[in-house]
């Protein structure tokens, strides 16, 4: 399978076999699963009215219309929520970061790729996914994100797509399906996953709902797949404030290796000042305020390699709710863009899931129609570019604040390797979070 250039992320299949069985799964922000078995997944309101908006191949059959949506549990995010995702996302930034390498995961893509998978598990493998996503139990996480996926597509800036694809030969389960429409808002497919058409049609479906951003998912699809999983995430904001040309200045970047190299800096003064120990940063708020950039830079004497090490869940949580607002913060940053694709699957090993890898031990009996299938490929890809204008991405999210303060202004050079993050405002979770090594 080849990996987005995009933004997306992860990759899900099951082989029409026992003894040789896989299942990938796709998620863009992007990540995607892709492979054995194909849903694509996702959270929040499904894009346009039109079931099969992007897809071409007329082998392909919409089931959505099949499947009502049903009023399902809904909880708002509460501590409990924040909890369990921030601890999520740091676990799954740190164990994904290598040393020195730009790094941009979404929390957000992959928690949601793998909590509409989990409905199809049973067992150890169903526990073991469960820990990995931040220890809630598999319906209470289906009623969380309901909400908070709606809560988030809200606003215009974020779009979350998700679709089931499911080989024409095999049968997935009406209780699967029925939860992936009810709690992800899912558009369900089926078609001969193996045919060059149907590939065209999935990869015209994810660059329709990633705005172009990521223009194909996959090359093609495993002669065995039964079933994809994709997860779609856009995101496209512009700044509060944009920047005036009068605001950019070439500047110098010092990378990881030591290289420096002039680029274009955007200077602007900001109200929300972060500070982690040995670490400095801010928040910058996109249009509305419904989501802000935020930046952490380590000082000289850390470096970024034991400050990403060094993040946790209760760290993230207690960045943002110590934030000082008000407060004047100087912030030269620099433009950059990037893409990023990795496998996940030892990623999500070191996480505690390792059942679902093996062909075995894993139990995805509530998945499809007889068929055993292990997870043999999650890849995630992401995009994210960032310039005067604003924000473009395949999955992201803000925080931003605007007072001033009478106080010394405080100072953020992002002139060397740092971390950051978009962020939902209202609850400060991370969407996206990287770490750039180079410019």
């Amino acid at each position: 399978y080849e990996m987005l250039r995009s933004l997306v992320g992860s990759e899900m299949c099951i082989r029409d076999s026992v003894k040789v069985k896989k299942m990938l799964a796709v998620f863009m922000s992007v990540l995607s699963l892709a492979v054995c078995i194909l849903p694509f997944s996702g959270c929040g309101k499904t894009v346009g009215k039109v079931h099969n908006k992007g897809v071409k191949s007329g082998a392909v059959r919409d089931l959505t219309e099949g499947i009502s949506k049903n009023e399902s549990a809904s909880k708002a995010p509460d501590d409990e929520f924040k909890a369990a995702v921030s601890s999520f996302a740091a676990e799954l930034f740190k164990d994904n970061y290598s040393k020195g390498k730009t790094t941009l995961v979404s929390p957000l893509s992959v928690l949601t790729a793998l909590a509409l998978v989990q409905n199809g598990a049973q067992g150890d493998t169903l526990a073991q996914l469960e820990q990995a996503l931040g220890g809630l139990d598999r319906d209470t996480l289906n009623a969380y994100m309901r909400a908070y996926c709606g809560f988030l597509t809200e606003s215009d800036e974020l779009k979350i797509a998700n679709s089931v694809w499911t080989d024409s030969s095999a049968e997935a389960k009406r209780a699967f399906l029925q939860k992936a429409v009810d709690s992800y808002s899912a558009q369900l497919f089926s078609a001969p996953l193996s045919d060059p058409k149907t590939v065209e049609s999935i990869n015209s479906w994810v660059k329709k709902n990633t705005d172009g951003m990521i223009p194909k998912i996959i090359e093609k699809a495993d002669r065995y797949a039964v079933m994809m999983l994709v997860n779609a995430i856009a995101f496209d904001a512009k700044w509060e404030t944009p920047y005036k040309r009068s605001d950019i200045e070439k500047l110098e970047f010092t990378s990881y290796s030591g290289s420096k190299k002039k680029t274009d800096f955007m200077c602007s003064t900001e109200n929300v000042y972060l500070k982690d120990g040995g670490t400095v940063g801010f928040m910058k708020p996109y249009k509305n305020g419904r989501f802000a950039f935020a930046a952490l830079l380590p000082d000289e004497n850390t470096g970024i390699d034991d400050y990403v090490a060094s993040l946790s869940g209760d760290k993230l949580m207690k960045i943002f709710s110590s934030a000082k607002r008000g407060n004047e913060v100087n912030v030269k940053m620099p433009m950059f863009r990037a893409e990023y694709s990795a496998q996940l699957i030892d990623t999500l090993k070191k996480m505690g899931v390792k059942d679902a890898f093996d062909s075995k031990t894993a139990d995805f009996s509530s998945l499809i129609e007889n068929r055993d299938a292990y997870i043999a490929t999650v890849v995630h890809k992401t995009f994210i570019e960032v310039d005067e204008n604003g924000t473009r991405a395949a999955a992201s999210t803000l925080v931003g604040a605007d007072t001033m303060s009478l106080m010394e202004p405080y100072s953020v050079f992002l002139n060397r390797p740092f971390v950051y993050m978009i962020v939902d405002t209202e609850t400060n979770l991370p969407l996206f979070i990287g770490v750039q090594t180079e410019i």
